[in-house]
């Protein structure tokens, strides 16, 4: 642009036209005043389009009328509107608009537009790249992150269904190619840790962190090194009253996310649908009697991954069955003399 940085100073005794567009704070409260208009050169022009305040309004029209600057544009003024007997309104140098330049008709359609946009791009794509209290994730950035948010969602439904204590952190790690993902991919794993209690529509992407720390839950998010067995990995740790439960998944082929991780089991199945966790004793005949009683209770199995951290000693089974099993069904597993705990997670 041609533009040099100078000091207020430097821009006062240069500028042929001095223009403000600044916030207004305490610094800024009058930033111009007497001082600094006997600074500028008697042919500039000062064009407030900032706040009213930012300029001593009573040291500019002193200024207009002995001739110490040319004029004056303002559209903002310390009272809106301005007062009838306000000096400025006598002063020939000086330009006085009311503060409305966004109310044109065209500004307002304008508006109407973008906001209509906005609207349509969260509610059809789930775009918040426009939300200003939210993550923001929108266009092909969103639909890159879709498969991570998915999973992250997922995670936390199931280590919230694991944990039986409440809940004092909620961890979120996270390798991957997502450099600035993992503020949206946190959010998501709230979503899911916190619908378990408060139920699904009461928790979004706007509100999960501030519910959770009305909650008395301390969010961590943390940056892993690249891994080598997965491109992209996710790993949600719940902690409460000294327990910690870890759940971990990956997206494979950049768009199909797997459940590779409950507590200290590695698993491989899919996040989707209706999932029991079951925990046995490392023995023969368990997937059968399992089977035997979904079958009796025309449940159909979509998936079943067993995991052991040795022969013999306890193992995990993460079931994808089609539809959610009664309470009945569940106190029938649960009787299974082999069968230590059964619990049920809804991840659709």
């Amino acid at each position: 642009l041609g533009a040099d940085m100078g000091t207020l100073e430097e821009v006062l005794s240069q500028a042929d036209v001095l223009s403000v567009h600044v916030p207004l704070t305490e610094g800024t409260t009058g930033l111009i005043g007497a001082a600094e208009l006997k600074k500028m050169k008697s042919t500039a022009i000062v064009l407030n389009v900032a706040r009213g305040e930012i300029i001593d309004e009573e040291a500019l029209a002193d200024a207009l009328r002995a001739g110490t600057i040319a004029g004056a544009g303002l559209d903002v003024y310390r009272v809106e509107p301005l007062p009838a007997d306000h000096p400025l309104r006598s002063l020939e140098n000086a330009v006085l608009t009311p503060h409305l330049g966004a109310s044109t008709e065209e500004a307002q359609q304008n508006v109407a537009l973008e906001i209509a946009g906005a609207v349509r791009a969260a509610l059809l794509e789930g775009d918040l790249s426009r939300a200003v209290n939210a993550p923001g994730v929108g266009g092909d950035r969103m639909r890159r992150l879709r498969p991570l948010l998915d999973l992250a969602e997922r995670l936390g439904r199931i280590g919230a269904t694991l944990a039986a204590v409440p809940l004092k952190t909620v961890q979120v790690r996270y390798a991957g190619k997502a450099e600035d993902g993992l503020g949206p991919i946190s959010a998501a794993a709230l979503i899911g840790v916190l619908s378990e209690v408060l139920g699904h529509d009461a928790v979004n992407v706007v509100n999960a962190m501030h519910l959770a720390t009305g909650r008395g839950i301390a969010v961590e998010r943390t940056r892993l090194s690249a891994r080598d067995d997965y491109a992209e990995y996710l790993e949600v740790r719940l902690t409460g009253d000294g327990e910690t439960i870890r759940v971990g998944g990956a997206v494979l082929e950049e768009a199909h996310p797997r459940v590779v991780r409950i507590g200290e089991y590695h698993v491989d199945i899919q996040p989707r649908g209706d999932l029991v966790l079951l925990r046995n004793r490392d023995v023969p005949g368990v997937i059968g009697r399992v089977g035997t009683a979904l079958a009796a209770a025309k449940i159909n199995i979509g998936q079943y991954h067993v995991a052991r951290l040795e022969a013999g000693g306890e193992a995990l089974a993460a079931i994808g069955v089609d539809g959610k099993l009664s309470a009945a069904v569940m106190e029938q597993l649960r009787g299974l003399p082999e069968v230590t705990a059964v619990q049920q997670v809804l991840l659709d």
